[in-house]
């Protein structure tokens, strides 16, 4: 049994190490916290046990986690921003370029890795969410023109919960005789528009009188934030990653209270909590069943790269003022982070003690894909967008 107190000390501090070695070498903290966390799990080193840690507080705790880190990320969407091409290219995204990134995945996850259809439409489900823990710093490091800055940023963030939804649904479908039901994906996106609009009303409410220090105003937020994503999941699971998002685009769009007063909040919490996240699930990773995957693994993750995202951003990008250029950069941008991390750790603990045929490969694929392609983009999106002529610099 792992002592509590060593396992949250090495937690904290590789977190925090990473981050800080990340930003001596100019590179996205992403990359070191996924190796730091695979090499302390219990597979490697046994330096942290995420289950005997947490236990069974370890999925509450990274639902609530990701719905702080994706209010802070929908702070940065605010409508002045948006131009008439964003929103239609994005919209497209979130749909038809999803529903692509899912037929692929689920045709390659088949034809490639040999899983059971049930299990390859649920990886193929959870590989749609992209995220701002991977995309925002990838932004910061390749510093793109505005136009592309926006179309990803605005999907990088939005893009999390139709992905987390529509994987719920299909594990739903694959846990129990229920079924498959396309009506829950409304049912969960109207309970977190309604928790989070309310929860945005009852934050501005809070601030907007100016009498609480930033110290307090953060500490106000971070409950708010804590307790609508608690209330929407407790009413609709995954509903709680809508509500973050919509109590934070609430904020992020009112005119009232400035976003000074919980930019503590916004740029210390926001920070440890992706660091802490990525340590813990990269922790639950096997390696050796990651490398069992072998070329068919390398090959599955190329789809992904090399067939859906640009197939995706063809079709949504069509009629839109975005140069081949732009175009080009935003098909090349399209990392996987925590949100697949989280969802395939929790998914597949369920599925595998049911003794689901193939649930014990969801880890190690969606895991392999988040590494090669927080790797791949790190490495190449800055070099790529200069070459094209699309980055500021």
């Amino acid at each position: 049994m792992q002592d509590p107190l060593v396992g949250l000390t090495v937690v904290v501090v590789l977190a925090v190490g990473c981050m800080v070695l990340a930003a001596r070498l100019r590179i996205p903290a992403i990359v070191p916290l996924l190796i730091a966390g695979v090499l302390a799990g219990p597979s490697v080193a046994d330096l942290v046990d995420p289950n005997e840690l947490l236990g069974d507080l370890l999925s509450p705790f990274v639902s609530l986690a990701v719905g702080v880190i994706l209010f802070e990320g929908a702070l940065g969407l605010r409508r002045e921003e948006l131009e008439a091409d964003t929103p239609p290219v994005v919209v497209r995204l979130l749909t038809l370029g999803a529903l692509i990134t899912w037929a692929v995945g689920f045709g390659g996850a088949v034809l490639l890795l040999d899983l059971p259809g049930g299990i390859a439409l649920l990886v193929g489900a959870i590989l749609i969410v992209s995220g701002p823990t991977v995309v925002l710093p990838l932004l910061e490091f390749v510093h793109p023109k505005p136009a592309v800055g926006r179309v990803l940023r605005w999907e990088g963030i939005l893009i999390d919960p139709v992905g987390a939804i529509v994987a719920a649904l299909v594990f739903a479908g694959l846990s129990s005789s229920g079924g498959f039901e396309p009506g829950g994906f409304l049912l969960s996106i109207t309970v977190g528009v309604a928790i989070g609009g309310a929860g945005g009303a009852v934050l501005w409410l809070m601030l907007r009188r100016g009498t609480m220090s930033s110290q307090l105003a953060s500490v106000a937020t971070l409950g708010v934030v804590v307790g609508v994503t608690g209330a929407a999941d407790l009413v609709r699971d995954d509903a709680g990653l809508v509500a973050a998002i919509v109590t934070g685009l609430v904020m992020a769009n009112q005119r009232t209270v400035p976003l000074t007063t919980i930019l503590e909040f916004k740029e210390t919490l926001g920070l440890l909590l992706i660091g802490l996240l990525f340590i813990l699930l990269s922790a639950l990773v096997v390696p050796s069943q990651v490398v069992d995957l072998g070329l068919a693994g390398i090959g599955f993750v190329a789809l992904l790269v090399l067939v859906a995202r640009p197939l995706g951003v063809l079709l949504s990008a069509r009629g839109s003022s975005l140069s081949w250029r732009e175009r080009g950069l935003v098909a090349w941008m399209a990392p996987r982070g925590i949100i697949a991390a989280s969802t395939a750790s929790t998914f597949s603990l369920k599925l595998v003690s049911d003794h689901v045929e193939g649930a014990e490969k969801i880890v190690p694929v969606v895991f392999l894909v988040i590494a090669c392609t927080v790797g791949l983009y790190a490495f190449t999106a800055p070099p790529l967008a200069r070459a094209l002529g699309v980055s500021v610099e």
